[in-house]
């Protein structure tokens, strides 16, 4: 039933054109793209008629769960039933029906199952992604989240040019919904004028501000122009010193954790789902050696920031350098 290759663009024009799976499994935890994609659907599918009924396995018992999916309607009402918390159904004999149920589902149902983890490891999701049709829902690395931006702004008509797009992502890429309200934001000021790099710069309000997170990607991928000039952005901007060497500790340190192949700890790690992701990528431009030494510089910067009077950037600067250039002198 799954075509696994699917992009997100055919997904959403088959939905345009009528072709519904009975069966999604709605994986990764975006809660900006689940939204879109559940209004894409009922605009297709229930076409402002029908039922959607939500339900969540850590409130509701899975025999109301499988008492929704086999109960007949007089009128032939078609229904959405929106499932989460899916690994919250534990019994053997539950997780049996289920997959029974989405071999031979029932044509006046649209099941969505959502998962906040993409986990192909774990047996059950597995089980379901392999009889359903999968979207890969985590909040999206640069290219698939443009092809998600460039897909919500066509279906709302929004003007803007393809670098204007590329700029918004640059600046606002933590979160697909963090982008689109940028480009809305700007839609506003513009009227019916089309965005393009020209005009950004000049709307109210507008500020060129990174984020940590911008930085800690940059320095991930040893881009050092890019990095000079966010630090630079930062610390003009109020961020303060020691808030960048911690960020850069709570970076290296999950990477070096990586490369010894240790499983990160739970709970607050420093770095974002967009960082996470790429730690992968990050890990390719750095030896378990260098990884060592750059922790142990962060150290010695920390301890020379409290002992000197050298501006923030001088102290900085340097830095940058010799990690993007691995030259420790």
């Amino acid at each position: 039933m799954s075509q696994k290759n699917a992009s997100i663009g055919q997904i959403i024009r088959r939905l345009r054109a009528r072709e519904i799976a009975p069966v999604y499994a709605l994986y990764g935890g975006d809660s900006f793209l689940e939204d879109y994609f559940m209004l894409e659907l009922s605009q297709s599918f229930l076409k402002g008629k029908g039922v959607k009924l939500h339900l969540s396995l850590d409130q509701d018992s899975e025999e109301k769960l499988f008492g929704e999916l086999s109960a007949i309607s007089m009128f032939e009402e078609k229904r959405i039933i929106i499932v989460r918390e899916i690994k919250k159904l534990r019994s053997k004999k539950g997780r049996q029906e289920l997959i029974q149920y989405i071999q031979a589902p029932n044509p006046q149902i649209v099941l969505l199952i959502i998962s906040t983890e993409y986990d192909l490891r774990n047996s059950f999701l597995k089980n379901i992604a392999d009889h359903s049709e999968l979207l890969d829902l985590r909040t999206p690395f640069e290219n698939k989240m443009k092809e998600w931006v460039q897909f919500i702004i066509n279906s709302r008509k929004i003007k803007i040019t393809e670098g204007a797009i590329d700029h918004y992502i640059r600046i606002y890429g933590d979160s697909t919904a963090h982008v689109i309200n940028e480009i809305e934001k700007a839609t506003l000021m513009l009227g019916d004028d089309e965005i393009n790099e020209n005009n950004i710069e000049k709307l109210d309000g507008f500020d060129r501000v990174f984020q940590m997170w911008h930085f800690q990607d940059s320095m991930g991928g040893k881009k050092l122009q890019t990095s000079m000039e966010i630090a630079l952005s930062l610390l003009e901007n109020g961020t303060k010193f020691p808030q960048i060497l911690v960020n850069l500790v709570y970076l290296y340190q999950q990477m070096l954790w990586k490369k010894m192949g240790q499983v990160k700890p739970s709970g607050y790690t420093g770095i974002n789902k967009i960082i996470t992701s790429n730690l992968s990528r990050y890990d390719k431009a750095y030896s378990h050696s260098e990884l060592v030494q750059v922790i142990q510089e962060l150290r010695k910067l920390d301890v020379l920031s409290k002992s000197t009077s050298i501006n923030e950037i001088s102290l900085i600067q340097p830095l940058i350098v010799k990690i993007c250039k691995n030259q420790y002198v």
